[in-house]
């Protein structure tokens, strides 16, 4: 079962990583106002897809390996899996709670004013990339600890 935890994972650090490394950069290197558009596009259209169950998902299925870590202990392979968990969740999930979606909240706010956009756009490219590294290589710390305790 952990294996499907370990393609979730590795699915939401290749999603992070794609925006970290190419996306952002792309937005980055259209005029202002069209960046923050399409990023605005790709906020709305990625809550309509697997992102979702994938994001709620694998958030879930790691709180519950903490209590199953803690039930079943077996010393290095609890601990190894509690850090995977404790990495993804604190690291994943509410790095975008509460800081990802709050800049997409404030992005999308600032739509009806050109200048808001293009004000709201020069912070947000920095501060939101930013966070999303951090998702990333959260993820990818996760799914290599999990991979350990599969070995």
């Amino acid at each position: 079962m952990i294996i499907l935890l370990i393609v979730m994972t590795g699915l939401m650090a290749g999603t992070y990583f794609a925006f970290s490394f190419f996306i952002m950069k792309s937005l980055a290197q259209l005029p202002g106002l069209q960046g923050a558009r399409a990023m605005n596009k790709i906020n709305d259209v990625i809550i309509n897809t697997l992102f979702l169950p994938i994001f709620f998902g694998s958030t879930l299925w790691y709180a519950g390996l903490i209590v199953w870590a803690f039930a079943d202990w077996q010393q290095t392979r609890s601990v190894l899996i509690i850090a995977a968990a404790i990495i993804y969740i604190v690291g994943m999930f509410l790095v975008t709670v509460f800081g990802n979606v709050p800049l997409n909240n404030r992005l999308m706010e600032s739509e009806s004013s050109e200048t808001a956009l293009s004000h709201c756009w020069n912070k947000y490219l920095q501060q939101w990339t930013r966070l999303n590294h951090l998702r990333m290589l959260s993820c990818m710390a996760s799914c290599a600890l999990l991979v350990i305790t599969q070995s």
